[in-house]
């Protein structure tokens, strides 16, 4: 009985390792794959940036930045850029704003007025309401670009925020 337990046994795991070579075979990427793979999908680096940077932010009131809420609630034309990421406070529990457009070819420059005219009305925002700082982060909200994103900070911390972006965002 042992021996006819041993030979079952022996079969099975025959049967086990022959099945094993009939998985399908994945291929590597070619070196040009992964050259042309800028090494996540597109909008997935901000929005990997933006869960990071707001995942200690305690300030309550944080809404998503999209196309409309530029066009509704600052004014702005959405002709001149192709992406907008970024999230914002709507101001009654401080500021803690990081917006990210990318611009569509030849529109750099109104690009950054629209970042400037954003830094504006927050400022004008608190500038009779300062609630935690808020106009003075408004104030010394920076404009910068890094890669194909201008990009303005008005955040405590800007330090750290600037490190992550540079994580996630190509030069």
């Amino acid at each position: 009985m042992q021996r006819l337990l041993l030979i079952f046994s022996c079969i099975i795991l025959v049967i086990l390792f022959a099945l094993q070579g009939f998985q399908p075979q994945y291929q590597l990427p070619t070196v040009e794959q992964m050259e042309e793979d800028p090494g996540f999908p597109e909008g997935s680096g901000p929005e990997e940036a933006l869960t990071e940077i707001y995942f200690d932010v305690d300030i309550l009131g944080v809404e998503e930045v999209t196309s409309q809420v530029l066009v509704d609630r600052f004014g702005l034309d959405d002709s001149h850029w192709s992406s907008v990421y970024g999230r914002y406070t709507n101001g009654r529990f401080g500021i803690a704003d990081v917006f990210l457009i990318r611009p569509r070819p030849g529109h750099e420059d109104e690009v950054r007025e629209c970042l400037e005219t954003i830094k504006l009305a927050r400022m004008n925002l608190f500038r009779n309401f300062d609630v935690f700082g808020a106009y003075s982060l408004a104030e010394n909200g920076s404009i910068y670009q890094r890669g194909d994103y201008y990009i303005l900070l008005m955040i405590d911390n800007e330090d750290r925020v600037r490190e992550i972006l540079r994580n996630y965002l190509p030069r």
